[in-house]
């Protein structure tokens, strides 16, 4: 179910468990893991616009302080890409790497157009303060057609999925992916819907029981009562989920936006998360 996973490297830890978690996945599907090292023009505005030349001389040379920066930078990224390559190598998988200059967040979006997945940490080197999601993965979560796996910040085998399901829309598509995941590998489902209205929640885990059963998948149902967050996070650490997967938008009268209960939960954990449109 994934052939090609686009990784995003930039040296930072959350690069590294990125790539781990992109290696787990691909040893268990056989998949194709693109590495992409993107050098960030955010990196280089700042250098250069000290460093340059006034606007009104033309052909003047580039500073020589902003070309070593640039070229500092680049060696980094082959080192980066380099070290990843053997990496992903040793573990028997297949890699290609690509190289860009651009906004990361935008520059891996575009990348993600040949890829069935991208795999992110949840804070690089433009990152925002600990505890918070970086601003590249906040916004290649809201953007990104594709899945988007957000590392954990600890080693996860991904073996026990739970998946927040609302009855929205992108919450059936990360239902019918995380089905997808649990037939391939012979791995049971925990489904749960936080709500305390009990009709209504329990008449939402029943379309997704049906949904389940038709595929033949192993699966529990069960309906939290209290605030979604707080509910989805406190039965994750009870069940032993290592791996969540929800929709990046809620459903009509569920109130999960990504701007709250999805991002909210990327921070309230410190387990992979897939989040899907």
């Amino acid at each position: 179910m994934f052939a090609r996973l686009l990784v995003g490297l930039d040296g930072s830890p959350g690069a590294d468990s990125a790539l781990a978690a992109a290696i787990g996945l691909a040893r268990r599907f056989k998949t194709t893991i693109v590495l992409a090292a993107i050098t960030d023009i955010r990196l280089l505005e700042r250098p250069l616009l000290e460093t340059a030349a006034p606007l009104w001389l033309e052909g003047a040379p580039a500073a020589p302080i902003a070309v070593e920066i640039r070229e500092a930078l680049e060696e980094e990224v082959a080192r980066i890409l380099e070290a990843a390559v053997a990496e992903v190598t040793a573990a028997g998988l297949s890699s290609e790497t690509v190289r860009a200059t651009g906004l990361v967040d935008e520059e891996l979006l575009r990348l993600s157009e040949g890829a069935d997945a991208i795999v992110v940490g949840r804070r690089g080197q433009l990152h925002a303060g600990a505890g918070s999601l970086g601003t590249v993965t906040s916004h290649i979560v809201r953007h990104s057609p594709k899945p988007v796996l957000v590392a954990g910040e600890r080693p996860s085998l991904c073996q026990r999925p739970v998946v927040a399901y609302d009855g929205g829309a992108t919450s059936g598509h990360a239902l019918e992916l995380a089905a997808r995941y649990a037939e391939a590998l012979a791995l049971p489902l925990a489904v749960v819907h936080a709500s305390d209205h009990a009709e209504s929640g329990d008449a939402l885990l029943a379309r997704a029981a049906a949904y389940l059963s038709s595929r033949g998948v192993r699966f529990e149902t069960q309906r939290l009562a209290g605030e979604v967050v707080a509910a989805v996070t406190a039965f994750a650490g009870r069940y032993g989920g290592d791996l969540l997967i929800a929709g990046a938008h809620g459903g009509r009268h569920h109130g999960w936006t990504l701007g709250s209960h999805a991002e909210r939960l990327l921070k309230a954990t410190d387990i992979p998360v897939i989040i899907h449109r």
